[in-house]
């Protein structure tokens, strides 16, 4: 997944909004963590502080989830014994460099679970935040990238095991550049939801797709999705303001994720053969609310033995939220994820106003990316973004969706589609 460019706040635009909000938000992302505090501070006892995550967990609760690799996987910490795994259960990501068969999820000697130990993080601001995080080591392909985990109550969100992915391409078709991925990324919950007759509804979609076979071409999602009690759905692209059936029918799994096969993929035509890739809905149940994440797994064989030659390989991980307004302050907090530059990321969102950061240095201003906020929802459940560093219509605009403590963002930038998942902290 080819990387793209973070795009900063300009230095040459000074402004005293950019810096207060910056400093209001690194407070309280400080404070909720349980730090801060100076020289003059009571020498009084401190109270108790309510953790971020669980205060142990092992391989009794699983994480199901998707990542932007467009994978299902499953992934179980220890942190008694620090051991991690990670289960592919469905996958078009290849075993081997140099092929496209068999990919991670083949079960065949049990190749499908990868496995290591955990490290528990030191870097981040405060203990309260350090010990709800976790590096898996031996997971990322770059020593210099650690692939990372931040637990929350019944969700995870970060970085699992990467890949080095290169072929040759079949018939004159489907050639994937040599890339390597340090790791890619993740979110799962511990309690997912099947009941279509819960799940149906009116939902926003965003995502961010890629193409291997086409260079790694990046592909945005924005969409509206009626999705039925039957499994049935439709989906409107609001680029175009085209409806159609993408895929045939949402199935439960015994997976705890729901089955769409035949998925069309946002970049047509396939490079080669028919629409063989499908998506998956992985419908997490957080904070008495259903969160939706979906991932779109490709399809790319080059042998009969194995099924249709084709390549149809478009990747990646978007989500939904319910089409229902949003109200300006409920959704105030602080979130953790990782985005489509592979960052590790921190949002604080307070009223109208956010500022993204880098949880490892978050009083780095360079680092950090301040938004204004529209609650004002022409589309009720988007919000929309701008940069408060730059005029109107001068910067990048994105949308917010938020559903059970976690947010999709979708924004527009010169370089291609930029988007992240993040999961609520405090």
């Amino acid at each position: 997944m080819q990387p793209l460019r973070l795009i900063l706040p300009r230095a040459s635009r000074p402004s005293t909004v950019p810096a207060r909000a910056l400093a209001v938000a690194a407070t309280a992302m400080l404070a909720a963590c349980g730090g801060g505090g100076g020289d003059d501070a009571p020498s009084t006892p401190a109270a108790v502080q309510t953790r971020l995550c669980p205060a142990a967990l092992d391989y009794s609760t699983t994480f199901t989830g998707g990542t932007g690799s467009g994978e299902l996987v499953k992934v179980q910490i220890d942190t008694t014994k620090k051991t991690w795994q990670v289960t592919f259960v469905d996958s078009s990501v290849p075993r081997q460099t140099g092929t496209v068969q068999p990919t991670r999820s083949d079960p065949t000697n049990g190749q499908n679970v990868m496995r290591g130990t955990l490290k528990a993080e030191t870097g981040l601001p405060t203990e309260k935040l350090n010990q709800c995080a976790f590096e898996l080591s031996g997971a990322s392909l770059d020593p210099n990238r650690p692939a990372k985990l931040f637990v929350g109550e019944g969700v995870v969100g970060g970085t699992i095991p990467g890949a080095r992915i290169q072929f040759n391409g079949v018939l004159g078709a489907g050639a994937v550049p040599d890339t390597t991925f340090p790791y890619f990324q993740f979110i799962g919950f511990a309690q997912t939801e099947t009941d279509l007759s819960k799940i149906a509804g009116q939902y926003n979609g965003t995502g961010f797709h890629e193409v291997p076979s086409k260079q790694f071409q990046l592909v945005a999602q924005d969409y509206r999705m009626a999705l039925a009690a039957d499994g049935s759905f439709t989906v409107c692209d609001n680029a175009t303001n085209t409806c159609e059936r993408k895929g045939n029918n949402f199935v439960p799994q015994a997976s705890g994720a729901l089955l769409s096969t035949n998925y069309k993929a946002e970049s047509q035509p396939p490079t080669l053969g028919g629409t063989l890739g499908k998506a998956y809905l992985i419908v997490g149940k957080l904070r008495g609310q259903l969160v939706p994440v979906m991932i779109r797994v490709g399809y790319a064989n080059d042998s009969l033995a194995n099924g249709p030659l084709g390549a149809d390989d478009e990747i990646g991980i978007g989500m939904m939220a319910p089409a229902v307004a949003l109200t300006e302050g409920t959704v105030n907090g602080e979130y953790v994820g990782v985005d489509s530059n592979f960052n590790y990321r921190v949002t604080a969102l307070v009223g109208a106003a956010a500022t993204m950061m880098d949880p490892f240095r978050p009083h780095d201003a360079s680092l950090a990316i301040p938004y204004r906020l529209d609650f004002s929802q022409q589309v009720p459940g988007v919000v929309r973004t701008s940069r408060r560093d730059a005029p109107a219509g001068s910067a990048p605009t994105g949308k917010l969706m938020f559903t059970g403590g976690v947010f999709g963002f979708l924004e527009q930038r010169d370089s291609g589609p930029y988007f992240t998942v993040g999961a609520f902290v405090q």
